[in-house]
């Protein structure tokens, strides 16, 4: 179940940086996608956390 969550925020960064890379500058492009990561990340960490509280029956 936590692979869904890792390959979802995987494709939620590289669907974003590809969308990005075709309508703005380099440098934005590259910030943005770092956030995106960045965010992708705190997302994944968060369900993780979720998905355990749950199993283990809090």
């Amino acid at each position: 179940m936590m692979s869904v969550y890792f390959f979802t925020g995987i494709f939620f960064t590289l669907g974003f940086n590809a969308f990005l890379s075709q309508v703005a500058d380099d440098l934005v492009t590259g910030v943005l996608s770092i956030v995106g990561g960045v965010i992708s990340s705190v997302v994944v960490a968060w369900c993780k956390n979720r998905w355990e509280r749950k199993r283990s029956g809090r």
